[in-house]
């Protein structure tokens, strides 16, 4: 299971006046619906021999690179959106932790910048390579990681 759920939201998104509406909408999205969602396909999912849920996060979503003054996307601070993929990285780990002593592997996977209309095509990865680490970690064997959050690079950091 790919939950590949991800609006920015209104702009702008500075956490002294980003709007309650803004951050509801988003979160809606990119965490409610991938909690509702996997819900729903956990029964399914169960019967499966080698069950994988990657929830597609994103490197905004770190806490420890939105402290590193050298992130590439260090300026990048959009309250709705980052806090969103951070909490999508929470869940994962609790899910991860709850599921650990089954056959399922539960990710965050961050594609990268990746060139789409979500960013306006400003990304520096084709959608080919964005979509490898996602594949990978959807398709792994059973000795693959669980409860991590992970990219073509390995470990991202929280």
């Amino acid at each position: 299971m790919i939950n590949n759920a991800g609006i920015p939201g209104d702009f702008p998104q500075d956490a002294s006046n980003v709007t309650m509406q803004n951050i509801r909408k988003v979160y809606d999205t990119n965490f409610f619906g991938v909690i509702q969602t996997t819900q729903a396909f956990l029964p399914l999912l169960k019967k499966s021999a080698a069950p994988r849920i990657v929830n597609v996060s994103s490197d905004l979503g770190s806490l420890s690179l939105h402290n590193d003054t050298a992130y590439e996307h260090y300026h990048t601070k959009l309250t709705a959106y980052n806090s969103s993929k951070t909490a999508l990285n929470a869940y994962t780990v609790l899910l991860a932790y709850e599921l650990r002593h089954t056959a399922f592997k539960v990710n965050s996977v961050n594609p990268g910048y990746t060139k789409t209309a979500f960013n306006f095509n400003q990304g520096h990865k084709p959608v080919a390579d964005g979509a490898a680490p996602i594949v990978k970690y959807a398709t792994m064997g059973n000795e693959g990681p669980t409860g991590h959050f992970l990219s073509d690079h390995g470990i991202t950091p929280w």
